[in-house]
């Protein structure tokens, strides 16, 4: 049984450093000023790996010192120092989709405009029923837009209309 312990052991040392290795190099990746995001991926899928595979490893050898002798102590030692890689792995994922989330709203707000429209001048609308389209059709478009608050809407309108 301490043999298998330690082969064990041995296994989850190698799985270890293959993690903390693919750990330093996301963290090389997020210390960038513009991270890659398909890199980025890539090594998410690659730590996920890892940490599946030490996991595995980790449990094997949690059932081997429960069942010895002593295992209070043994097993919160291992337990704690397990905890370290389990709380790295949660780390890097979580600042890996921060990033994911940070890009895409990034990216639907530089698709929304990717140009810079000139000023109008709102036609005014003085109560004249004929003026009503040409003064609706141009003021429908700030009517209409989600992203404008209904205040500034409000100014607008007041804006375009003439006073009697």
């Amino acid at each position: 049984m301490t043999m298998d312990l330690t082969l064990l052991k041995t296994q989850r040392k190698s799985f270890r450093t293959s993690f903390t290795v693919c750990a330093k190099k996301i963290d090389d990746e997020l210390l960038k000023e513009a991270p890659e995001l398909t890199q980025l991926s890539i090594l998410k899928s690659q730590i996920s790996d890892k940490f599946a595979r030490l996991e595995t490893c980790q449990a094997e050898i949690t059932n081997l010192i429960l069942k010895t002798e002593d295992a209070e102590q043994a097993y919160e030692e291992d337990f704690l120092s397990a905890e370290k890689y389990r709380d790295k792995y949660i780390e890097l994922c979580s600042q890996i989709e921060q990033l994911y989330l940070k890009d895409s709203s990034t990216k639907d707000f530089s698709e929304r405009r990717k140009f810079k429209l000139p000023k109008i001048e709102l036609k005014k609308f003085d109560g004249d029923a004929k003026n009503y389209l040409t003064f609706w059709s141009q003021f429908r478009k700030i009517h209409e837009d989600s992203s404008t608050p209904n205040e500034d809407k409000f100014q607008y309108l007041l804006q375009a209309v003439v006073p009697k």
